[in-house]
């Protein structure tokens, strides 16, 4: 058995998910995430019900896991929210509509045009010639259902960098546990130097160029604003230093150490980080 589900009590897990299993407590829930705190006759007409009995009844099943009641009534609990983000998953209602148009970027391999394609909640960025996947995610289909296709890739790139700044920094962005990286040499990709990052409470992992890890580094910021690339107005694989890691080699062996050139205006960042993926050095240079 993985260490990571030893202490999982599998029949309150069973309880507790089968305490959702039912439409009427589905709106119960709905209603309270519309509110702050509701009373009880309150939230038995915002939820729907009629029969003050099976309301009753049906609320009581939610009471201490995913509802709280409080002297002011009756209000979600971090894990009725949690619940209630489950719900509203665009999942559960009408798909939303795909995405298929190109990606502003160039394949790594083979210098064709990539795609970005999204659907059912899954992003991928391919190349359509030589069928290189560059990169691939989940976006909440109810965040695509409310933005045009531009604005959503626009949306998908920052929550994506957002994620995996956190893994990087020791917090995964699934389940906020703690988070170990490391630089993996010649990984089952297209890339010959990939951050990894594991978490060692839930197993998700997040993988990614070394350069992608360091798009919210100071000096990388510092260095690219300088000659007016501001890092939060583009999509992050529009930047070649996080898409390919052709110019990455190791820099020393004792201690490890491996080298990230960034270009941009002819000038080059040159970013030491360590077995980790972390900054230990910049230098700036101009090619003679």
């Amino acid at each position: 058995m993985d260490e990571r589900t030893e202490d999982v009590n599998r029949e309150a897990a069973a309880t507790a998910l089968g305490a959702l299993a039912d439409e009427a407590r589905i709106d119960i829930l709905l209603a309270l995430w519309q509110s702050d705190s509701l009373g009880f006759v309150t939230l038995q007409e915002a939820a729907g019900f009629d029969d003050s009995g099976r309301f009753n009844y049906h609320l009581d099943k939610l009471v201490g896991r995913f509802v709280a009641k409080t002297d002011d009534g009756y209000q979600l609990t971090p894990s009725g929210a949690k619940a209630v983000d489950l719900v509203l998953d665009e999942r559960f209602g009408p798909t939303p509509p795909s995405v298929d148009q190109s990606a502003g970027a160039d394949c790594p391999r083979c210098d064709t045009e990539l795609r970005a394609r999204y659907e059912d909640g899954d992003l991928s960025l391919s190349c359509p010639d030589c069928e290189t996947l560059v990169h691939y995610g989940y976006f909440p289909p109810r965040g695509r259902v409310t933005r045009n296709a531009d604005d959503f890739l626009d949306a998908y790139s920052r929550r994506l960098w957002r994620d995996f700044t956190l893994a990087h920094r020791g917090v995964c962005p699934h389940c906020s546990g703690r988070t170990d990286t490391r630089v993996e040499p010649d990984p089952d990709w297209y890339i010959g130097y990939a951050a990894q990052s594991i978490c060692t409470d839930c197993g998700a992992t997040a993988g990614s160029t070394i350069g992608l890890r360091l798009l919210a580094d100071p000096a990388v910021v510092t260095f690219l604003d300088s000659h007016g690339i501001r890092v939060d107005e583009r999509r992050f694989w529009t930047f070649d230093f996080c898409l390919d890691d052709g110019g990455v080699r190791v820099d020393s062996t004792d201690p490890l150490r491996y080298l990230v050139p960034i270009e941009a205006d002819g000038e080059i960042l040159e970013v030491t980080v360590d077995e980790s993926a972390t900054v230990v050095e910049t230098a700036r240079r101009r090619p003679r």
